[in-house]
């Protein structure tokens, strides 16, 4: 058999409500090219669709059920804390061990959760999950002075997020640096693709992601920023076609996204504030909060005040309306008084747990009846909320977990998913007791930084082309995310293990080829070796630096 070689490009948030049009106009002529000469579709992500779950179905075709990653932390047995948590987590393979057990040789850089590198037959970068490039993120430890000489000023994410955006000067810098990522993202790409040996290349483009998130609302507007969000795509659109040029015809191209996304709207929808007012959620007295508070700021703001510059002390005062919202998220647990607490936001604020007996330490609800009921109450009444100065839905759905996922995983999953319609109202963990922020349930935000203005949306993107890919077509129907990974294996001319909830894209292969290469499947243990107490981080200060980085990037209260 002809071997066979596959690129994986990502473009994370990508849209094709930003990028055909775009294409149509000839600011994407890279990607105009693959669309005509392959075939595009929707690429639906899983619900809900954030970055860990969506990249961990990706690499291992199946649902958050099976894998076990259902955002960035998860909740630790025993307790009402969370942790950080990286692919130490998964519970299955990924393509990478597949690949690799194979002997095919393989590149991956900057694909989120990926940290800590794994030992694969090739080279691992390790994407946003890595504390920084102080860190151990790179496999073979030794390519991490390539990586430096060839990109000095190479980085994994940019933090232009959350109380950084506040001025004009710095929304120039953050841009200007974005740009700069994605050129050395470039040139470390190209460095691999011509001197390392692989098979299987798979390279995140992450800036798509993040100018949208912070300059999403100055689209079609008479800001200098206007076109913030379409320099971003134009020169990832370049360091395509700079790739492309390095690849021979026999290679398959797949280009994808995580997720879509699309405009925030201006209501946040504070679920705390929501389930205290239903009486769902209760606070300490207030003898007890103002003790609380006292401590739990005073600590936050040493901790900030230890980990920031000189110059960022300086204006610590002028930002500090900011840091105050964001220091919420760390206050919000020592607050809540779980003997008379029923339900509280989970994993992520658009997450719901219930305070069950013999999970939660102090639970009050007992499982069966009980719980179903609660969950039934709050699912009419979150559904039924309207934005009272519209009249509108805030809540398109909420769904019960068994609804969206299966697998031996889905006991750690929180409860409930509330989806919000189109995605576009945020749900935000706050307010809180007098003086820590917005006293509405609703409220309409006041764009300072901290808040984004671009928001996840369920469908991401999809492309191909290659020596096995028709040609030409436009697909109308959603393919899966989860359907990459059995597709790739198929492309490569593997054994696909059975039990995935990823099917082969058959439409997008030429009859000739599936003809002449009739699938494989093969009973696999999929399951990899996990142990439930493993640290994922090896220091307190590593899971501070993601915590930093997360916040950063608008993902965390």
């Amino acid at each position: 058999m002809e071997k066979r070689k596959l690129i994986v490009i990502g473009l994370d948030g990508g849209t094709f409500d930003l990028i055909d049009p775009w294409m149509k106009e000839g600011y994407l002529p890279n990607l105009k090219k693959i669309a005509e000469s392959g075939v595009k579709a929707p690429l639906k992500s899983v619900v809900l669709p954030f970055t860990p779950q969506a990249w961990s179905s990706f690499m291992t075709g199946v649902n958050p059920g099976v894998h076990g990653i259902f955002g960035f932390k998860e909740i630790k047995k025993g307790s009402y804390g969370f942790q950080f948590v990286n692919h130490k987590k998964m519970r299955v393979r990924n393509i990478w061990n597949q690949l690799s057990k194979a002997g095919k040789k393989v590149i991956s850089i900057n694909i989120p959760m990926t940290y800590p590198p794994e030992p694969v037959n090739g080279v691992m970068i390790s994407g946003m999950d890595a504390p920084g490039v102080d860190s151990d993120f790179v496999y073979p430890e030794k390519l991490k002075k390539e990586i430096f000489n060839i990109a000095p000023g190479y980085m994994i994410h940019l933090h232009v997020g959350a109380g950084y955006l506040d001025t004009d000067r710095k929304r120039r810098e953050g841009l200007k640096g974005l740009l700069g990522m994605i050129e050395n993202r470039e040139k470390i790409v190209i460095h691999f693709l011509e001197n390392h040996e692989w098979d299987f290349f798979a390279v995140n483009f992450a800036a798509t992601d993040q100018v949208q998130h912070h300059y999403w609302r100055y689209m079609n507007s008479d800001s200098e920023f206007n076109e913030a969000v379409l320099k971003v795509y134009k020169r990832v659109d370049q360091a395509i076609g700079h790739i492309l040029r390095k690849l021979d015809a026999k290679t398959t191209l797949f280009i994808m996204s995580d997720h879509g996304a699309g405009p925030a709207s201006k209501w946040i929808f504070f679920i705390d504030e929501w389930l205290r007012q239903k009486g769902y959620l209760d606070f300490k007295p207030r003898s007890l909060l103002k003790s609380t508070l006292r401590q739990t700021s005073r600590f936050a703001l040493d901790t900030l005040s230890k980990n920031i510059s000189s110059n960022g002390k300086d204006s610590l005062m002028r930002i500090f309306p900011g840091l105050r919202v964001r220091s919420q998220g760390f206050i919000r647990r020592s607050l809540i008084n779980w003997s008379m607490t029923q339900v509280y936001s989970g994993e992520h604020p658009a997450t719901l747990r219930i305070n069950l007996k013999g999970r939660e330490p102090q639970g009050i609800i007992a499982s069966g009846k009980e719980k179903d009921a609660l969950c039934n109450r709050l699912i009419k009444e979150l559904e039924s909320i309207v934005i009272p100065a519209t009249g509108e839905r805030l809540v398109e759905r909420v769904y019960r977990r068994e609804d969206l996922y299966h697998g031996p995983c889905i006991d750690i999953s929180p409860d409930l998913y509330i989806v919000t319609r189109d995605f576009s109202h945020q749900v935000r963990g706050g307010p809180y007791p007098r003086g820590l922020g917005y006293k509405e349930v609703i409220a309409e935000k006041n764009h300072r930084e901290f808040f984004v203005n671009g928001v996840h949306r369920m469908n991401g993107v999809f492309m191909a082309q290659g020596p096995d890919i028709i040609s030409g077509v436009c697909f109308p129907q959603h393919f899966s995310i989860m359907d990459l990974f059995p597709s790739i294996l198929y492309s490569l001319g593997l054994e696909i293990p059975e039990g995935l909830d990823g099917k082969i894209l058959e439409p997008v292969f030429k009859d000739s080829f599936i003809e002449d290469n009739p699938a494989k499947y093969v009973e696999s243990e999929n399951s990899r070796v996990y142990t439930e107490d493993e640290q994922t981080y090896e220091s307190e200060k590593d899971s501070k630096k993601i915590e930093k980085s997360l916040r950063g990037l608008g993902y965390l209260d």
